[in-house]
């Protein structure tokens, strides 16, 4: 394991583990196969990073900016996100495990192709955010903001819609089999289909 404070660099290969970091900037920095273990970031600038295939189990962020950053086939685990700015972060191809995400901006996140097990996003802005092709199954999106969100050719059997905004959601009838909304989303979801709903 290696030590990291905030006048290090991110290693590629290394791993961190019980870590309680504040306030640190990483920003803009590149590396690959980095794991963090059992660690709490608290106000880390991890904006505009390219961290390939970062492994993260059982870390809390609070308050970290990970705006834009690249962090494509990386791997969450039990790892909970929460107040941070994930604005355009890239977690392509990434896989995600009983994981919560609460209370972050994630506008136009991209998720294409990730697969998500056990995820909870509650109270999160992800206007714009693309899920094509993602692996959705089981995740609840609690009180979120899904307008103009891409959900085109996701898997979508179980996922919770109920409570949320989807406004304007780009998603073909065939995908939304399974999933499950209140009353008023069908409604809305039924016009976007051109349906005509009758009460």
């Amino acid at each position: 394991m290696e030590a990291l404070s905030h006048e290090n660099h991110l290693c590629s290969e290394a791993e961190y583990e019980a870590l309680n970091l504040a306030e640190a900037d990483f920003s803009g920095q590149a590396a690959f196969l980095v794991t963090f273990t059992r660690s709490t970031l608290h106000k880390v600038n991890l904006a505009r990073t390219q961290l390939t295939r970062l492994d993260l189990s059982e870390v809390h962020l609070d308050g970290c900016d990970l705006a834009n950053a690249g962090w494509e086939k990386a791997r969450l685990d039990k790892t909970r996100v929460q107040g941070c700015r994930l604005t355009g972060l890239n977690l392509a191809g990434a896989l995600l495990k009983n994981s919560v995400f609460q209370d972050c901006n994630a506008s136009f996140a991209q998720f294409p192709t990730t697969t998500f097990k056990a995820v909870r996003f509650k109270d999160c802005n992800l206007r714009g955010a693309d899920f094509q092709d993602a692996d959705l199954r089981g995740v609840i999106f609690e009180n979120c903001d899904l307008s103009e969100v891409q959900l085109s050719f996701a898997k979508l059997s179980g996922t919770d819609f109920r409570g949320s905004e989807l406004k304007d959601v780009r998603v073909g009838i065939e995908n939304l089999k399974g999933a499950i909304v209140d009353p008023v989303q069908a409604a809305y979801l039924a016009g976007l289909m051109g349906l005509r709903v009758m009460y």
